[in-house]
């Protein structure tokens, strides 16, 4: 077993011992009567009515230690809401169902922007944005609010306890949890993160230097993992990209707020499975090619502010590197028995090199939104409003 911190300084939680999960839930029960947890989740309109979320949905159920659950309902019409009410039906806790395209909603953000706030028109981080801000509205004080997405297949009520735990166990002092799995079936999953991400994350550490960004985001073993938890005053202080950079935007505003040492990452389950996206090698704007370009741009930005002199050698620096992350991925699949599609990879190489490129010639930093406490400053009464949105919407 690695060690449990990181030079980075983070702490990190293994998973040693599946047999404790019924008493860790016990646990949960008593702590979360003073410290409430609250469930945030973004759903695609695709995802309702899957088998995944009908397991979750059926899991969550049993979860009697989550208070209240918060639903962004993004890509919906209006007459496609009582199929998401209905989805949702089951959970016995509070719930509420913003659907994020609703006129009362964007007639909200509008009153943000002419404040002088930055807005967005779609994307899963405008998403949990909202659904963070509606999470704060309907809080009466401290708690603990975790988010992850709506399509995992093998879900276990157990992926958000682990995610929280840390978080409601005061005498640790963690405000903020990372979560981390391992990505595969038959085969290897997690294309963006192998192929991509940790090649890119060492190739700028090469060009830009011992950067505490990349030292911190190199701490985290699944930095592009959709489950996080923080407290709800490190929630009303937090910006977000609206992209799909979302994850490592959420990364640096944490590395920002907090002490290293107020920050663990935990592994949540054996293995984690969810609905796969199309690499999309022709379609720059959808799929694995979309997300490569978003998280590549946001990655980039972060690091150096959307100024690096280094831009021009990045690519082919981190193109050297994908040989390595290639033969790697080989050898673990042989070693555990696992199939290995060395085309599908090197197309996927292919296609993440295409959005990184594009990503490169595009060096301006993305917008991110604005935090609560911002937009509250700016917008006093905005909390009821959102709320009423919320109602009115859904």
């Amino acid at each position: 077993m690695s060690s449990l911190s990181h030079p980075a300084g983070i702490t990190t939680l293994h998973r040693l011992s599946p047999e404790a999960w019924p008493a860790l839930e016990k646990s949960l029960e008593t702590m979360t009567r003073d410290c409430p947890v609250t469930l945030i989740l973004p759903c695609h309109v695709r995802e309702l009515g899957t088998e995944a979320l009908a397991g979750m949905v059926q899991e969550l159920a049993g979860a009697a230690w989550v208070k209240r659950i918060v639903i962004g309902l993004d890509g919906a019409e209006s007459h496609e809401l009582a199929t998401a009410r209905e989805c949702f039906a089951a959970l016995p806790q509070e719930t509420a169902l913003l659907w994020t395209g609703a006129p009362a909603v964007r007639d909200l953000e509008a009153r943000l922007q002419s404040a002088g706030l930055t807005m967005a028109q779609s994307g899963k981080g405008r998403n949990v944005w909202l659904c963070a801000g509606l999470a704060l509205a309907r809080s009466a004080g401290p708690g603990v609010v975790a988010i992850h997405d709506c399509d995992i297949k093998n879900y276990s009520r157990e992926l958000p306890g682990r995610l929280c735990h840390p978080l409601l166990e005061r005498q640790w002092g963690f405000r903020f949890n990372k979560g981390f799995y391992s990505r595969h079936s038959d085969r290897l999953h997690g294309r963006l993160q192998r192929l991509l991400v940790r090649p890119l994350l060492r190739a700028m550490e090469l060009r830009a230097g011992p950067v505490p960004m990349l030292q911190f985001l190199s701490a985290f073993r699944y930095p592009l993992a959709g489950e996080s938890a923080l407290d709800t005053a490190l929630l009303r202080k937090v910006n977000l990209p609206s992209t799909w950079g979302l994850e490592i935007g959420l990364l640096e505003e944490v590395r920002r707020q907090l002490s290293p040492r107020s920050v663990c990452q935990t592994e949540l389950c054996a293995a984690y499975d969810h609905k796969h996206h199309d690499l999309s090698p022709e379609d720059p704007g959808s799929g694995l090619h979309r997300m490569a370009r978003e998280v590549s741009a946001t990655l980039l930005a972060t690091v150096s502010g959307g100024t690096y002199p280094w831009r021009e050698q990045i690519l082919e620096t981190w193109q050297e590197l994908t040989a390595d992350a290639l033969r790697q991925g080989a050898a673990e699949a042989a070693l555990n028995g696992l199939s290995h599609f060395k085309e599908q990879e090197l197309l996927a190489i292919l296609t993440f090199g295409k959005a990184l490129q594009a990503a490169v010639e595009e060096p301006a930093p993305p917008s991110l939104l604005p935090s609560w406490d911002a937009a509250e400053r700016a917008l006093p009464g905005v909390f009821p409003q959102l709320q009423q949105a919320a109602l009115t919407g859904a």
